[in-house]
């Protein structure tokens, strides 16, 4: 699965419904700060200098609380994915480089109004810029291509200068942790009480 991509002009903001908000807010206020700490730890090719006892507990709480998302919204090959990374980065070692291929692998192909969300460290060379291989989590809901919806009225970007009236599939992100899958962990919550969030582009 590629990562978004942020776009270069102004971002275009959506509204997004309150029930996604909600599950959004768990979230931030749960595993995503868990995250936070991890790759706070990690150097920019996302190995731990000296890692110790608590930095595995931490990984393993990341592990168990993710594969339960991924578990209570019935994605059972994401969770799986997930542990197997996990597994076989602790048995290298946390001072190794992490390999989380499973996990972009098992990410299914959204369709429109459907959620994507991935826990997994980034991977050198995707399209979206990237701290290294820092543990990273994002929440977003996948749409279509369609025209630009921005306005002035709204505080929204219109279409680019020069830019096509239509703009392609992309991902308003809902929340996600301060790494390179979501630029700077730009919530729904963070984009202002109307219920609106950013607008990135996604490749497929």
């Amino acid at each position: 699965m590629s990562t978004p991509t942020p776009r270069t002009e102004p971002p275009i903001t959506a509204a997004i419904p309150e029930y996604l908000s909600a599950e959004g807010r768990v979230l931030t206020d749960s595993l995503i700060p868990l995250v936070n700490r991890f790759r706070a730890r990690q150097s920019e090719d996302g190995t731990l200098p000296a890692p110790d006892r608590t930095d595995r507990a931490l990984l393993l709480r990341i592990r168990e609380e993710g594969a339960a998302w991924y578990r209570r919204h019935a994605l059972d090959e994401q969770a799986e994915a997930l542990e197997a990374d996990v597994d076989g980065w602790l048995a290298a070692g946390l001072d190794s480089p992490p390999h989380f291929g499973h996990s972009h692998k098992a990410v299914p192909a959204p369709a429109p109004g459907e959620t994507v969300f991935l826990l997994a460290a980034d991977r050198p060379g995707d399209r979206a810029p990237h701290e290294g291989r820092r543990l990273d989590c994002f929440f977003a809901l996948y749409e279509e291509s369609g025209p630009y919806e921005g306005s002035a009225a709204h505080g929204e970007a219109a279409a680019p200068p020069h830019a096509s009236a239509e703009r392609g599939p992309s991902l308003v992100l809902i929340a996600g942790s301060e790494g390179a899958l979501v630029p700077r962990a730009r919530t729904a919550a963070a984009a202002g009480p109307d219920g609106r969030a950013i607008r990135v582009d996604y490749a497929p």
